[in-house]
């Protein structure tokens, strides 16, 4: 019985240190760090109202694969229509809220959106960013609209 009890206390202090060292840290060392890519998520914002399809472009990563708020797969020429074609802009917005975290390369942003001229309450996104070549760029995103009331 006390053999056991020795087993399963060390199985339990072994689990909780592999957890310590597997959990990430917010925004690494730098708080500051995650700034960049939170400025990024507005110039986002901006272009997809304006119908900026060349900081859309600049923007989102060739490679980009995202979930749009209706369950829709969407790719980057989804977005960014090949030969400059015309695109939909998106109702000017207003960032609400926003969580980043910043894990080497790769940054993580959650938040939510709220429309400037529309009832409709908005919506909830999650952006993963990528930097390649000391350039952040989004590499997937998932949007989900916000029931009414919210």
């Amino acid at each position: 019985m006390k053999r056991q009890y020795c087993t399963v206390a060390m199985l339990v202090a072994v689990g909780f240190i592999a957890v310590v060292r597997m959990a990430p840290t917010s925004l690494a060392q730098d708080s500051n760090q995650g700034d960049p890519v939170l400025q990024l998520v507005q110039v986002w914002l901006n272009a997809e109202s304006e119908g900026d399809s060349a900081t859309l472009d600049k923007l989102i990563a060739d490679d980009f694969l995202g979930t749009g708020p209706g369950g829709n797969i969407l790719n980057k020429t989804d977005i960014v229509p090949s030969g400059g074609g015309e695109r939909p802009k998106m109702p000017p917005t207003l960032l609400k809220e926003s969580t980043v975290r910043v894990f080497g390369s790769t940054a993580v942003v959650m938040g939510s959106v709220a429309y400037k001229t529309l009832p409709q309450p908005g919506f909830r996104f999650t952006l993963v960013f990528l930097n390649r070549g000391q350039r952040w760029q989004i590499i997937a995103a998932h949007l989900v609209s916000l029931p009414s009331g919210k």
